[in-house]
């Protein structure tokens, strides 16, 4: 089922940057409009986190909650700017390129938790 998944995750995500719908083989039917809004871009921010917690080998009990976790994070910061965030999550191919490219970076202190405190 993993391996299910990140097939398919892969395939979706290299078919979106070929630019052609013959892309490589196998995942029919797999190709997704690019989303529009963040809640159109919630599934796939899920799947580049999914992706990374398997390949990270994480335990089978902590990638939905990480997954879920990782997500909402991504939704929070595309509810400031969404337009941009989407624009970004769609041209992402990996959760790490989803953070480095997409989200307001952390500073020592975390500005996650400097904005929670305002």
């Amino acid at each position: 089922m993993r391996a299910l998944v990140l097939v398919v995750l892969l395939v979706a995500c290299s078919s979106k940057q070929g630019g052609t719908t013959n892309g490589s083989g196998g995942g029919g039917g797999t190709n997704e409009p690019p989303a529009t809004g963040c809640d159109g871009a919630k599934k796939k921010v899920g799947d580049l986190y999914r992706a990374e917690a398997i390949a990270n080998k994480e335990k089978p009990e902590r990638v939905e909650e990480s997954v879920a976790d990782n997500t909402q994070m991504v939704m929070n910061e595309c509810v400031k700017s969404p337009d941009k965030v989407v624009d970004c999550i769609n041209r992402a191919a990996t959760a790490k390129d989803l953070e480095k490219q997409c989200l307001a970076p952390l500073d020592e202190e975390g500005t996650e938790g400097e904005a929670l405190r305002k």
